[in-house]
């Protein structure tokens, strides 16, 4: 019996070390599933969880969706812990724990990319969708310039954020189209969603192997030339060494 249970605890251990991230995601979502439960149900409707179709073919996953008069809030939850390092125009942030270093995709990046895929799927194109990202109250903020295309906080501060919107930019009407949409996105059979939920998390295992392979070529995947490094505005870049003929350009990690 002793042995059986040996055995059960290696493979527990064993499925939490490949599936850490995943379970830690969960748990992120799980708690800001808990903070946004205390918004008023008369203004405000919460969605978690949702697949959208997007423009490639695939899915996209939002973590959370609050709709309400004062427009819509599309929050992407990071559970991260040590502090966090970042800019607006940068391709990757950095996360710090105890010295070693790790990247994460910009998360304002990744959002905007949610929120396309929502209008797409909401056919509108208005401006009154909000970007939020909420880091763990664990984590440690470490910016030092202002963001300007979505509010980058910590849960603590999430129901905050989202009242300080106070005027009303949807009607009665417009903001219950809205949720009928939305809720038309939902995937209710639990067999379906694991499908879909496989299947994006495949094409997303696909794509940043496709990356990391474009990352590592020397080649202009458009003319075949070599690319060279070169320095813009925003810092260094790759660009076709047949410019101005092909005008490819990669940005380089920082």
């Amino acid at each position: 019996m002793s042995m059986f249970l040996t055995l059960l605890f290696l493979v527990f251990i064993f499925y939490l070390k490949f599936n850490y991230a995943s379970i830690k995601g969960r748990i992120g979502e799980a708690f800001v599933n808990k903070i946004l439960s205390k918004l008023d149900p008369e203004k405000y409707t919460i969605f978690h969880d949702l697949y959208v179709p997007n423009e490639e073919g695939g899915t996209t996953q939002l973590d959370h969706i609050v709709t309400s008069p004062y427009g819509i809030f599309v929050i992407e939850t990071k559970h991260y812990e040590g502090w966090i390092f970042g800019k607006e125009d940068q391709r990757n942030w950095t996360q710090v724990i105890y010295k070693r270093k790790e990247k994460l995709y910009n998360p304002i990046w990744q959002n905007a990319g949610h929120i396309k895929a929502l209008k797409t799927n909401l056919h509108t194109d208005d401006d009154k969708f909000y970007s939020i990202i909420a880091f763990s109250n664990n984590s440690t903020l470490k910016f030092t310039e202002p963001f300007r295309k979505a509010r980058v906080i910590q849960f603590s501060q999430l129901l905050h954020v989202i009242q300080e919107y106070s005027t009303a930019v949807y009607s009665k009407q417009e903001l219950q189209s809205i949720n009928t949409a939305i809720e038309k996105l939902k995937i209710v059979d639990k067999k379906q969603k694991q499908q879909v939920k496989k299947e994006h998390v495949t094409s997303i295992k696909v794509k940043k192997a496709a990356q990391k392979r474009m990352a590592t070529s020397s080649e202009c995947p458009k003319c075949g030339s070599n690319l060279v490094m070169r320095k813009g505005k925003f810092g260094q870049f790759q660009g076709c060494s047949n410019y101005p003929k092909c005008r490819y350009t990669r940005q380089v990690s920082s």
